[in-house]
């Protein structure tokens, strides 16, 4: 008796989701296998070598300072608190950098088609010169700059009474200040974005069902203004507003500005190179996705009366998205991971911090808490930004 093994009538050696099936889990087996293998010849050296591998550390006491924080930090928290702290720093320098390279990426890219050719080329010569020159190297020369300039005593580099920028205190600038229970009323902000967000959602059905233009993002808009100016008139009558404007001045002590918010001159440089270096990558993605739009859509545009900037608006800047957001992303990750180059000017980032630790407690355990801190960052940027790009897929921005 002949036995034939088939799967919907074909032979499963023939069958082309049997055969993708079978490949995928014997390669499965395979990588699994070699990582079990890699991870068993490391393990077996690093015993041998008697290198330490330990994760107790975590709740000891950190016991060194940590430059410029975020977070409240005390040497006497421990070092599972103080990743949390250098952490944070990190995302920070992330998110701000990602936030200030892609509004600059957007402009210096939409400049260079200007039909002005002295600012095109001005903003293809930034793009060239800090899109060649190694990170590294655009740290060091901000970093210099910046110490060079005059102290507070010697006048810094002032900007409308309100700004100062010198070498012994950093960037100084205005910076709210809680007065009278401040996160009730950013609670109230909270609700007022929640009521402004369903309120977009029934003026965007609303249009959609009468064909009436309701401007859901106006609309949206002007709830959540609505909601946080009456929240900030009931402050005012019970007695004070939620935040006062604290504005730096310069007769604090040691030279430094009193009031408003600091940042140190390695953060500040830190932040300036990695603006200006991804932004210039970002300004080719843009450029590049704006010339991908077919040149009838703007001529078309043109002809029904719209203007150079409501054609780019309206017109060119949202087709265009398909194709800048997938790279845009991997500028994102870029920045992020290129912010451990702080570690050279001396910015107590996530690197700079676990260099330090690794001189009481274990290399191979600290560097892995730090890649893995890393790839969470960069899978979440990546999460965000795919969402992002499926929706402008699918719904058209």
């Amino acid at each position: 008796m002949r036995l034939s093994l088939t799967y919907q009538g074909i032979p499963i050696w023939r069958h082309s989701r049997v055969l993708s099936w079978t490949a995928q889990i014997v390669s499965g087996i395979l990588v699994v296998a070699a990582v079990a293998f890699f991870i068993s010849n490391i393990a077996s050296a690093m015993d041998s070598r008697d290198i330490p591998f330990n994760w107790t550390f975590l709740n000891r006491e950190y016991s060194t300072p940590i430059s410029e924080t975020l977070l409240p930090y005390e040497e006497s928290d421990t070092f599972a608190y103080a990743f949390l702290v250098a952490a944070t720093n990190t995302l920070m320098v992330s998110v701000v950098g990602v936030i200030l390279a892609t509004t600059l990426g957007i402009i210096v890219g939409a400049v260079q088609l200007s039909g002005n050719w002295v600012i095109s080329k001005v903003a293809t010569v930034f793009v060239e010169v800090f899109r060649n020159v190694p990170l590294l190297v655009q740290l060091f020369f901000w970093y210099i700059l910046l110490l060079g300039l005059p102290s507070v005593q010697q006048g810094g580099i002032v900007l409308f009474d309100a700004v100062y920028l010198n070498n012994n205190a950093g960037l100084s600038f205005p910076w709210p200040e809680g007065q009278q229970l401040p996160g009730v009323w950013l609670l109230c902000v909270a609700a007022s974005i929640a009521v402004g967000l369903v309120a977009r959602v029934l003026l965007d059905r609303r249009e959609t069902r009468t064909g009436q233009p309701s401007y859901p993002w106006l609309g949206a808009i002007g709830v959540v203004f609505a909601g946080a100016v009456v929240a900030w008139i009931v402050w005012i009558v019970i007695g004070n507003a939620p935040f006062v404007m604290s504005v730096p001045h310069p007769e604090g002590r040691f030279g430094h500005p009193e009031g408003g918010y600091s940042i140190s001159i390695e953060l500040t440089a830190l932040l300036v190179g990695l603006i200006i270096y991804t932004s210039a990558f970002i300004a080719e993605i843009v450029r590049g996705g704006l010339q991908s739009v077919s040149r009838g859509q703007s001529e078309a545009s043109r002809s029904l009366g719209l203007g150079t900037m409501q054609t780019l608006r309206f017109v060119t800047f949202p087709q265009a998205l398909r194709v800048i957001v997938p790279p845009l992303i991997s500028q994102y990750l870029n920045l992020t991971k290129n912010s451990s180059l702080a570690l050279a000017i001396g910015y107590a980032d996530l690197t700079s911090v676990a260099k330090t630790m690794t001189q009481t407690a274990p290399a191979v355990t600290i560097f892995l808490i730090i890649m893995g801190i890393y790839l969470l960052y960069s899978l979440t940027y990546s999460l965000i930004g795919n969402l992002y790009n499926r929706h402008i897929q699918f719904t058209g921005g």
